[in-house]
């Protein structure tokens, strides 16, 4: 069985300047845009655009990593748009996202189409040989182009561990689809319901931002932290699994990369990928986990100790300002709005950790164990 191929490119910032030749180098390694597309194709480039967050925050793609891979598109003879269905979207919020996200400049500065997914609809399609969900609705544009490059970011997350190129694909799907995938709570499962939505519909090539990316309770609430590199690889399997250990994971400690493995989606563990270009060792780092980790990874204590290893999310009603976003986007529908903030029934809370992903005001916070407050400091 031939080895996947992942490129690494070192890239210690986002100026112009560095990030057009890191991008150049990075897909050039790969054999260039040649080797996973034709000229004339119609590409659908598809950042991480989970919410309406500045770039330095880090919770989406950087648009100066957008700019050089849509330039390189197009001189390749692509015809190219670009654009997500953000986080807990609504009729009127996408372009919201688009601003604060700099994506409108990227459209200005390379002349590709700035795409609002939801206006084109949605297509039913079944999953045959999932595990969790067996039917999605996908944006309608997918059958308007001919191949997607996928352009996700690298972050930890309060439900996966991490989040990358498989995890990215949940952005093309509706806003209820990502709630009935959220009810499949717990770590496994949920990964689980991540991999049967990206199987569904798998990039033709797969670019990561990890040049600052965010550790800690991400996606959303994490810290920004410099990891300094690009990946690139037609396998989005191969390409988490890079990402993975160079967070300072185990391949097989990143569920969604397990379920993959199980199902031949992709080369899972670094036997069986050829690292082209910088090496691994010298972007490996040792990245927070989120506070959610211990009960993921540590099975045998949370079985003992389940009300000790548990991690609750908690209105700040100081900074609440009842927007309802947290309840849209609940899939427990535990979250209600008795007076001037929200309340969340523990009762109903699956521990998805969607309010506080969604959160526009930092108003919901983690109630943290002893534990698991003992857990982060021996981590690090």
């Amino acid at each position: 069985m031939a080895k996947a191929t992942v490129s690494l490119v070192r890239c210690g910032s986002y100026d112009p300047a560095e990030t057009t030749t890191s991008v150049e180098r990075l897909l050039g390694l790969l054999g260039g845009p040649g080797a996973f597309l034709k000229p004339g194709m119609r590409v659908l480039v598809k950042p991480n655009l989970l919410m309406a967050a500045a770039p330095d925050r880090a919770c989406t793609t950087h648009p100066e990593i957008l700019i050089a891979v849509i330039k390189s598109l197009k001189s390749f003879g692509c015809e190219v748009l670009f654009g997500d269905l953000p986080g807990g979207f609504h009729v009127g919020s996408t372009p919201k996202v688009h601003s604060a996200a700099g994506m409108v400049r990227v459209a200005e500065e390379t002349g590709a189409e700035l795409a609002v997914l939801e206006k084109s609809g949605f297509k039913k399609i079944d999953i045959p040989n999932g595990k969790r969900v067996r039917s999605i609705h996908r944006a309608a544009i997918l059958d308007e182009v001919d191949a997607v490059v996928n352009v996700c970011k690298l972050k930890t997350h309060m439900q996966t561990l991490m989040t990358g190129a498989m995890k990215n694909m949940f952005g093309l799907t509706t806003s209820q689809d990502r709630i009935i995938a959220h009810r499949n709570s717990g770590y496994v499962p949920f990964s689980e319901a991540i991999v049967d939505i990206f199987s569904a519909m798998p990039p033709k090539l797969n670019i990561m931002d990890a040049v600052v990316g965010m550790d800690g309770t991400g996606p959303a609430q994490g810290t920004p932290r410099r990891f300094g590199f690009l990946l690139a690889s037609g396998d989005a399997v191969a390409l988490d699994t890079v990402a993975a250990v160079a967070l300072g994971f185990r391949p097989d400690e990143i569920a969604m990369i397990e379920s993959a493995r199980k199902r031949n989606l992709g080369a899972s563990r670094l036997s069986q990928i050829n690292i082209v270009g910088d090496s691994l060792s010298s972007v490996k780092i040792k990245a927070r986990r989120p506070s959610s980790a211990i009960s993921f990874l540590l099975p045998f204590v949370t079985n003992s100790y389940n009300e000790l290893t548990k991690v609750r999310p908690v209105i700040n009603k100081d900074k609440c300002k009842a927007c309802g976003k947290c309840g849209a986007v609940c899939p427990a529908e535990a979250i209600s709005f008795p007076g001037k903030s929200a309340r969340i029934d523990d009762g109903r809370c699956l521990l998805c950790y969607c309010c506080h992903e969604i959160c526009p005001h930092d108003a919901v916070d983690l109630n943290k164990s002893f534990l698991v407050k003992i857990a982060e400091m021996i981590s690090g």
